[in-house]
């Protein structure tokens, strides 16, 4: 009977642990700007209130039709502008996102953007961990002028990055990435996204982002970890004895 009360037990802590793990591993908002409201405060997730964005490199932004996925009324998205003068500014124009990740692991940053005619083709994701030192992502090359990344190299998604094998990202107050107008490779001056070549790129080109998203999981806390462990070895231990 005591052999089957603990072989029960240990069945059902067992279960126990493998709901916390997937409770564990499923993927909160953390932050989600839509600007369906025509402002940059965040319009989602759980560290909302302490995400922001801003412009560098002498940017400015209106507010325009957004994304195509973004299937709510009214549809809005932030279409920023002024860029550099051509062969000036490589990497120093466009949009930072501040995305606290406190208390989140496995990250990943989604985003929606479009590309205007004359908009520089090549942009460059960058993250930093530290809000000072930042590293180089992916580029993001136009499929074509006037079009959403969803509409051409996207394929009907956003642009996606995955920081799950990334633990610098994970719980990090200082995470933050951004998105920057990039010289055409190999060359000292900005291509446009419609022609793809020099003569096209113009500083009024512009460049606009909708459903920027970050997601991550929940970071298990140490103490319920700990506590299931301790749980899990003693009926083992007890089920062992309970055989001699």
């Amino acid at each position: 009977m005591r052999g089957s009360l603990i072989t029960r037990a240990l069945v059902a802590l067992s279960a126990l642990s493998v709901t916390f793990g997937i409770t564990q591993a499923q993927p909160v908002q953390i932050v989600l700007w839509n600007f369906n409201d025509s402002n940059t405060v965040a319009d989602g997730g759980v560290n909302a209130t302490i995400s922001s964005l801003s412009l560098v490199g002498g940017t400015t932004a209106t507010f325009a039709t957004g994304s195509p996925l973004d299937t709510v009324s009214p549809n809005q998205g932030y279409n920023t502008t002024n860029y550099p003068a051509q062969n000036t500014g490589n990497l120093t124009a466009g949009i930072v996102f501040n995305t606290p990740t406190t208390g989140y692991m496995n990250v990943t940053v989604q985003f929606d953007v479009r590309w205007s005619n004359t908009a520089s083709k090549y942009l460059r994701f960058q993250y930093t961990y530290d809000g000072v030192n930042w590293i180089n992502g992916p580029q993001l090359v136009a499929g074509a002028g006037d079009q959403w990344y969803s509409q051409g190299p996207g394929a009907g998604s956003r642009f996606s990055y995955s920081f799950f094998a990334d633990t610098s990202a994970d719980n990090n107050p200082n995470f933050a990435f951004r998105i920057l107008a990039e010289f055409a490779p190999n060359e000292n001056a900005y291509h446009s996204a419609r022609d793809g070549n020099a003569a096209g790129y113009r500083t009024t080109g512009t460049l606009r982002y909708d459903l920027v998203e970050v997601r991550g999981e929940v970071v298990p806390e140490p103490a319920s970890m700990v506590a299931l462990g301790v749980g899990l070895a003693s009926l083992i231990g007890l089920r062992r004895r309970n055989k001699r």
